[in-house]
């Protein structure tokens, strides 16, 4: 796989981006889904996502990726098989992730508040309004 900048195609100096933070989802830290490349200047400059500018970058990202899970959570609700399969977490990443969880009465999870909580907790957009 070649990796390259998100924002310019640079293939050099790159920088993994958690498109959610480790702080407010670390069942994802090591979730490829959650992970972007980004050169050190889109990475931490003024325009960044980590910067004092770079909101819109930011948003971008984190909308991408709740469209991204959108798609891939294609049932109503998902057992947790569904939700490490698609993800591609570890099994105590897993157990991290259900304890943000309300487990409905058949043992499964709301697609909904499974995208919430890959969210960090919020959505994004108006695909939820």
């Amino acid at each position: 796989m070649c990796k390259y900048c998100y924002v310019c195609g640079k293939t050099c100096n790159l920088e993994l981006h958690h498109i959610i933070f480790r702080s407010k989802a670390p069942f994802l830290t090591n979730s490829i889904l959650n992970h972007v490349y980004l050169c050190s200047e889109h990475h931490r400059g003024t325009f960044s996502p980590h910067g004092k500018n770079g909101h819109e970058l930011d948003v971008k990202l984190k909308l991408e990726f709740q469209n991204k899970l959108e798609m891939l959570f294609d049932k109503e609700y998902l057992t947790e098989d569904d939700i490490q399969q698609t993800l591609e977490i570890s099994d105590r990443a897993m157990k991290s992730l259900s304890k943000t969880l309300k487990k409905e009465k058949d043992g499964t999870y709301s697609r909904e508040s499974v995208i919430i909580s890959c969210m960090g907790g919020r959505l994004y957009g108006d695909s939820w309004r």
